[in-house]
């Protein structure tokens, strides 16, 4: 039997459904008041209905050393996927509580239990920055001032699970850039549909890595399956300037493309409007002055080095298309629009 954690974010839930259909019986862990009945809404439209055998839902929390001892206990692979993302200072502790504190319990609980392989779902954000080349799985982390709290969190995650490693834990871990696919439109990269839907007047003039959710997840699962370890791949499909990503969004959602740079002496403007909506609605801002910061700059990634290890595998490796994968999100967000 497999355990995920995080199975009801964009991730998790991929994988859920992806390793259902591969015959699988899975342990999910979910938090109290975890919007199970959507994930199950998901997996029906994939045509998966699975029984309890199939999939058993287990309350808990990464965070919580005894419900997950108990949650993980019997099960042979562990997807370790649940984290925070966030640019917001005011979940710099949350991330640390979750992403760092909560690795390492499921690295220890493991540990503890006997229970030795490990996929671990990390990101880019854990790797270094350059301009001047592809970034890779082996640019060197280096904090500097346009590291971002949630970058910190993720690196000190992956050093928890490489600990794990050294202790006696099978490894392998993913790195993805922005994931493409469709999840909770007000989070993460599901907010940029519903900001290009309802006008988003401005693009950032940088440049990006981003990669399909079905990729994300068939990476993982493929990894388990060919017990590849010790090892970490970054997941890159394309690299997109921002302009070039967002225009697309808005083609398939049938809306007006942003059509003004933000020009770098606006970067300061822009984020501080942001600010003060967020502090006046309280609701959490697109854009803070870090992730506008790293947006604004040439940011491209080499996601190849899966292909040549599946590869010798005898496993082929292609990536999805990215304006495919926009494609059926933008679908899946209009239906949900229709729908409310």
């Amino acid at each position: 039997m497999d355990f995920i954690t995080g199975a009801t974010g964009i991730v998790g839930r991929e994988v859920l459904a992806q390793l259902l259909l591969s015959g699988k019986s899975i342990k999910a862990l979910r938090r109290k008041g975890s919007d199970v009945e959507s994930i199950m809404d998901f997996l029906a439209k994939r045509g998966l209905k699975p029984s309890e055998k199939e999939l058993c839902w287990v309350e808990g929390d990464v965070t919580d050393l005894q419900s997950l001892e108990d949650a993980i206990r019997d099960c042979d692979t562990v997807f370790h996927i649940a984290a925070v993302v966030s640019f917001h200072a005011s979940d710099d502790d949350l991330m640390m509580e979750v992403n760092v504190g909560g690795t390492a319990n499921v690295v220890n609980t493991m540990l503890d239990l006997g229970i030795t392989d490990l996929i671990y779902v990390s990101s880019v954000a854990a790797l270094g920055y350059t301009s001047k080349e592809p970034i890779t799985e082996d640019t060197i982390f280096e904090d500097g001032p346009l590291t971002t709290s949630y970058a910190r969190s993720k690196n000190k995650s992956e050093l928890e699970v490489w600990r794990g490693q050294e202790e006696g834990l099978n490894v392998a871990m993913v790195n993805p850039s922005i994931i493409v696919g469709p999840g909770d439109f007000t989070k993460s990269s599901g907010e940029l549909f519903s900001q290009v839907y309802k006008g988003l007047p401005f693009y950032p003039t940088g440049s990006n890595g981003f990669v399909p959710v079905y990729d994300v997840a068939r990476a993982c699962i493929l990894l388990a399956q060919t017990s590849i370890r010790g090892q970490r791949f970054l997941l890159n499909a394309e690299n997109r300037s921002y302009k070039d990503f967002l225009s697309t969004i808005a083609v398939a959602l049938g809306v007006k493309a942003p059509g003004r740079p933000v020009q770098d002496w606006m970067a300061g403007v822009v984020w501080r409007g942001f600010w003060i909506i967020e502090k006046l609605t309280g609701k959490k801002a697109l854009a803070t002055k870090e992730s506008l910061k790293m947006a604004q700059l040439p940011t491209e990634y080499d996601g190849s080095q899966i292909r040549k290890a599946l590869l010798q595998k005898g496993v082929e490796w292609n990536y999805t298309s990215v304006n495919e994968a926009i494609s059926s999100t933008s679908k899946v967000y209009l239906s949900e629009k229709a729908g409310s």
